[in-house]
């Protein structure tokens, strides 16, 4: 197989099988091939590799190179690491994209991409070792690497003095050569450009893919989740997660009435071109009033559908239901505010479901406000968005034909 026949079936295996890692390696620049450099590398932007040397690995090693350049690039190792001695910070952000590919390998290896680290990888062994880099930020890490390196220059042994890196028995650093390092990051010329595009492509594909509703992102290790979220600010309430699809849909390109054909062959649904750009048509709020709505969640529900459809100046419609439709208007400033959510029985989504493909009810998405608690729908109506309660369920739901799902 060549590199480019492995380049591409990564992309396609990540795209199809783990989304989230496949979005932000399609947005990257392509992949580059260089001389220069012994084996990969990075500088947050693109990924560079030398042809030689990767011919000469099994599919599987190449793919280890290869998404360890792309988690250089999610933690955005290059930009984080000007300012610093260049080989320390090599080693902190390998030691921790290392254990970042450890902790997924199992997920990997389920979603048949195969991964295997070379011998020489900075990869850590005892479980003390292992909670360490779960506690520990890039700098943080990079601190107490700097310290050793010190101690290894002052004292000339390296043995004796790597034993101690101010984490009580921890291997981290031990026995480190750290003048022999090899380097696989690059310092971009922007720094700041680098990582605000990197920033931008990382909540594009945690958006896309929650509103896809893939698998891929409850797969992930919750803790690596929010070590992204937390790096890049972007742990959005819900109504956030709407408010930029819908203002995707508003503003330029977005809508699945007409998908992007250019990525229907990797199986992977993306909205294509919007007309107006001025506002959104035809939006419908399905709102679950039944008994097990709390108050709050009702109030929450629609305080954050008023507010969605004025800054979009919006049209459609909003649709009460439990058992049954429970009762109907248009969407308006007036109507908003005068609206009182009748209902309190059961709950069944195919009332509403129902009512909307027997009145044929033009619409754009059908924003579906409730706690999932309601029998398997049988009724399939189109670009469904499910907005679900914090304590809500997901069992009916989940293969719901072409929706999405997203949690409060």
């Amino acid at each position: 197989m060549t590199i480019e026949e492995s380049i591409s079936k990564l992309k396609i295996n990540l795209i199809r099988r783990r989304p989230f890692y496949g979005v932000i390696l399609m947005k990257l620049n392509e992949l580059r091939e260089s001389d220069a450099i012994d084996i990969a590398s990075t500088d947050g932007n693109t990924i560079f590799y030398n042809r030689e040397y990767m011919e000469s690995l099994t599919e599987s090693e190449r793919n280890f190179y290869l998404l360890h350049q792309l988690y250089h690039c999610i933690f955005m190792h290059p930009t984080r690491m000007v300012n610093k001695d260049s080989k320390v910070a090599n080693i902190a952000a390998d030691y921790l994209v290392n254990y970042y590919i450890d902790m997924e390998k199992e997920e990997f290896r389920r979603n048949q991409i195969m991964i295997t680290p070379p011998k020489d990888a900075l990869m850590v062994e005892s479980q003390e070792d292992k909670d360490l880099l779960e506690k520990l930020s890039f700098e943080q890490l990079y601190e107490i690497l700097y310290k050793n390196m010190k101690k290894q220059e002052q004292n000339k042994n390296i043995d004796d003095n790597s034993e101690s890196n101010g984490e009580g028995k921890s291997g981290l650093g031990k026995n480190i050569n750290y003048q022999n390092i090899k380097e696989d990051l690059i310092r971009p010329k922007n720094v700041q450009k680098t990582s605000s595009n990197m920033r931008r492509i990382i909540q594009e594909s945690i958006i896309t893919n929650k509103m896809q509703g893939n698998k891929s992102m409850g797969d992930m290790p919750g803790n690596l989740l929010r070590k992204i979220e937390d790096l890049i600010g972007t742990r959005l309430p819900w109504h956030k997660y709407l408010r930029r699809y819908l203002s995707n849909i508003a503003s330029d390109d977005l809508c699945f009435d007409t998908p992007d054909k250019n990525h229907i062959y990797r199986e992977l649904i993306l909205p294509g071109p919007y007309e107006d750009e001025n506002r959104l048509e035809d939006i419908l709020f399905v709102i679950d009033t039944s008994g097990s709505i709390s108050d709050d969640d009702l109030n929450n529900f629609m305080t954050q559908a008023y507010n969605i459809c004025n800054d979009f100046n919006a049209t459609g419609k909003v649709i009460f239901f439990d058992s049954i439709v429970q009762d109907i208007f248009d969407i308006d400033k007036d109507n908003f505010k005068k609206a009182r959510p009748t209902g309190g029985e059961g709950t069944n989504v195919d009332s509403a479901f129902s009512y909307i493909r027997d009145k044929k009810l033009k619409y754009i998405c059908a924003v579906v406000l409730t706690d999932g608690y309601f029998p398997r729908p049988n009724i399939l109506i189109r670009n469904v968005i499910w907005c679900l309660t914090e304590d809500a369920t997901t069992r009916n739901i989940e293969g719901y034909k072409g929706s999405k799902i997203i949690k409060m």
